[in-house]
């Protein structure tokens, strides 16, 4: 997994965004990763998909993902290859169900006055740096724990688990 993650900030959250309306409650039983990833933040904006491109990164105020968070809204987020999601914080059930599938987060105080929309931002998940490229500025987030990071570079819980439990071939 790149540790390091470079994009434009597509998205800016308010505080205590429920992260289920990433998708809208219609699909929240919906697993075909196509079909969640064309309906990306569509009732908001329905030409947001033509707006983002690969590697592109999401803001976020104080306890993003609260509520009752499925794997719908990161699936969505992960098909159209947002790189991550920066927040003031997040509830903490979304952040252990990002992890889970290997979606990079990151927490760190003072983004949401740290960056504005279509801002070039460069994210160390590893550090918790965070360098506004576009003002110039830099912020301290986070880091992220080696163990979660693990995790991610594994593709998420299920690849984890399958290498640290996996005998070896004989």
């Amino acid at each position: 997994m790149e540790k390091v993650f470079q994009g434009k900030t597509v998205w800016k959250f308010d505080d205590n965004y429920n992260a289920d309306l990433i998708v809208g409650s219609k699909y929240i039983s919906v697993t075909d990763r196509e079909i969640l990833g064309s309906v990306c933040l569509a009732d908001y904006d329905p030409e947001f998909l033509k707006k983002i491109a690969p590697g592109d990164l999401m803001v976020a105020g104080k306890n993003f993902g609260y509520g009752h968070p499925h794997y719908q809204g990161i699936a969505s987020l992960q098909k159209n290859r947002i790189s991550t999601v920066i927040a003031e914080s997040f509830y903490p059930l979304w952040y252990r169900i990002a992890v889970f599938y290997a979606f990079p987060v990151i927490v760190c105080p003072g983004i949401s006055q740290g960056a504005s929309l279509g801002d070039e931002i460069k994210v160390s998940i590893e550090n918790g740096r965070i360098e506004n490229v576009t003002r110039g500025t830099l912020l301290q987030g986070e880091p992220v724990h080696p163990f979660l990071l693990e995790i991610m570079e594994s593709g998420g819980m299920p690849g984890y688990l399958k290498k640290k439990f996996s005998k070896p071939k004989a």
